[in-house]
């Protein structure tokens, strides 16, 4: 066991040289035994324990993280090719306990992981009053009644990389939010304060609202422009509750498949909690104060679909310092939100993902590059589905549009002279 006898925090300089860190507690304990079961096989067992651990890393948060204590008792079994942790093995953090179980083992140059977590049913502040301070400031201080219980499975065999299994779930029964914490997660109901960031840096702020001038209600903005969006960031954002297990699932076996970050499948629920919620820092930490704060507005509906689908075309970014809709229409085709057609609200929509690069969409004769073709027609297949557009638009829909607004400049500076052109 290790403490300080004047009672005061140990501090580990070496994690300050190395690694950046600064890392400091009131105690430490740990135990190992060791005993072999044949076959080349053997099995550990210990205590990890912790009180008073505070934790400064800009890779975690960048406040000072802060856990009370900290508790891991586990059981693990290893082989040559393998190694498992029981699931007796026991995690507390705070007042919050759980049985995790981890399996790890390597086959014909292939790695096979498998991890669980099944939680019955438990009270919910044991969750969110657990949550470590400084890891997840807009919570901090958030009071919660009625029962929780999880469930979590991840199954990777990166021999079959398409049978991945990703489940993660939540449950609750007379779940409710007593007191929120530092943040009131319920402001996107009414008229609140954006800021749009650039490079972590702010660089406008407007009200989402009536009282801004370019605020759009979601009735005075083109159905092709709304239907064109969702169908292309978030099909199903009306019937889900704020994620899509198998767009994530899809979106991870991608990733692992080109080797990089090349999906996010994210929902517009998570969207929206990142940008006006979470600081602008990555960090793991963000990643899961975002999940809970989309699954606390999603299951307790703190604000409606209807409402977050409108502040999300009123903040989305439509190009370099364009912020919603009334922006974009006017910025690209010098009209109102309302007036948008088929083809200029699928060119809007495809923008979204990567609005500072539209002008990547032109050929430097001013044409649509082969490769967005397809997009239109699919886009305009969807709005052909919801009844927004006949079977005879659909098949004779054309990438072209005739950009009028502020944007021609810019693209004519890349141009020389643009009138008539397709879009991204």
């Amino acid at each position: 066991e290790l403490y300080s006898q004047k009672k005061q925090k140990v501090y580990l300089p070496y994690l300050k040289k190395q690694f950046e860190a600064e890392v400091m507690f009131d105690s430490l304990s740990y135990s190992l035994t060791k005993t072999n079961i044949g076959s080349g096989q053997i099995a550990l067992s210990g205590i990890a324990a912790i009180t008073g651990l505070q934790v400064l890393h800009h890779a975690l948060s960048p406040d000072r993280i802060n856990l009370d204590r900290g508790k891991f008792s586990y059981h693990i079994h290893m082989g040559s090719n393998f190694a498992e942790l029981d699931s007796s093995s026991h995690v507390q953090f705070n007042k919050l306990e759980f049985h995790p179980y981890l399996y790890i083992e390597k086959k014909h140059d292939k790695w096979h992981i498998k991890s669980t977590i099944n939680k019955p049913w438990f009270p919910a502040n044991e969750l969110f009053g657990s949550l470590p301070k400084g890891l997840f400031s807009n919570l901090e201080g958030i009071q919660t009644k009625g029962m929780l219980s999880y469930h979590f499975l991840f199954d990777l065999d990166f021999s079959q990389l398409d049978s991945l299994k990703l489940e993660s779930e939540l449950n609750h029964k007379d779940f409710h939010i007593i007191k929120y914490g530092a943040t009131n997660l319920a402001k996107m109901s009414e008229e609140f304060s954006y800021t749009a960031y650039e490079k972590e840096q702010p660089v406008k702020t407007f009200n989402v609202g009536p009282s801004y001038e370019h605020f759009t209600p979601l009735d005075s903005i083109s159905p092709l422009l709304q239907m064109s969006v969702l169908q292309s960031e978030d099909g199903a954002f009306f019937y889900h509750k704020g994620f899509l297990p198998d767009a994530l699932r899809e979106a991870l076996i991608y990733d692992l498949k080109v080797k990089r970050f090349a999906r996010g499948g994210s929902t517009i629920t998570m969207q929206l909690v990142k940008n006006v919620f979470l600081n602008r820092k990555k960090n793991i930490a963000r990643k899961l104060e975002e999940a809970l704060i989309v699954w606390l507005i999603e299951t307790k509906c703190l604000t409606s679909k209807q409402r977050m689908y409108e502040v999300y075309l009123n903040i989305a970014e439509w190009g370099p310092m364009v912020y919603g809709i009334y922006e974009a229409a006017d910025y690209y085709f010098s009209k109102r939100p309302s007036e948008l057609t088929t083809e200029e609200s699928i060119f809007l929509a495809s923008i979204i993902p990567k609005p500072k690069h539209y002008k990547s969409s032109f050929t430097t004769e001013g044409q649509l590059k082969d490769y967005m073709k397809g997009y239109y027609h699919l886009i305009a297949n969807r709005l052909k589905v919801k009844g927004l557009i006949s079977e005879l638009d659909a098949d004779s829909i054309k990438p072209e549009i005739t950009i009028k607004g502020a944007a021609l400049n810019h693209l004519r500076a890349k141009h020389d002279s643009i009138q008539t052109v397709p879009v991204e």
